[in-house]
């Protein structure tokens, strides 16, 4: 067998499509394990995906909609992140190495305006202000339910979220 010009390959990395998802499985599995997930509550395939997808993005401050049909987790996850990621305050050693995450929530309706939207998002900077190694998440609940409003709410989100990476 001829060696690659660049060197030996890892023998992990020659991954298969079965070996790619477990690989992926095990990568959410290990993330979500440090999640405090109540008796009672099932850590179904869409419970693991949207907890490890939310985490990942709220730490890498990449702004992600979480869509599906109710009754897929959403609402859930988006609370144990909530009750889970408090910095230093956690209950867990790796959620205590990592920062804190506060939770800035706007209802959306068909009656939602822009400046409803922007002002949830200037409420979440002025407390980044007050606490500078938190986190902060802005969560459009019912996202949906702006994009009947007439007032064309969601067009605010191109400028808050150029904002907040300027």
């Amino acid at each position: 067998k001829k060696e690659p010009k660049y060197g030996p390959r890892c023998q992990w990395l020659e991954l298969n499509a079965d070996r790619f998802s477990k690989v992926i499985d095990q990568v959410m599995r290990d993330f979500v394990e440090h999640i405090n997930i109540p008796e009672g509550i099932a850590l179904n395939e869409a419970l693991l995906e949207n907890l490890f997808m939310i985490m990942v993005s709220i730490l890498n401050k990449i702004p992600i909609f979480v869509v599906g049909k109710p009754g897929t987790s959403k609402s859930l996850a988006m609370g144990l992140i909530q009750a889970n990621m408090n910095g230093e305050a956690s209950e867990n050693a790796f959620l205590r190495s990592l920062p804190p995450v506060d939770i800035f929530s706007y209802q959306c309706s068909p009656l939602s305006t822009s400046d409803g939207i922007e002002q949830a998002f200037q409420a979440a900077a002025r407390y980044k202000l007050s606490a500078p190694d938190t986190i902060c998440v802005v969560l459009l609940d019912e996202v949906g339910l702006a994009e009947q409003s007439p007032h064309l709410p969601l067009k605010v989100l191109h400028k808050v979220l150029d904002e907040d990476h300027e």
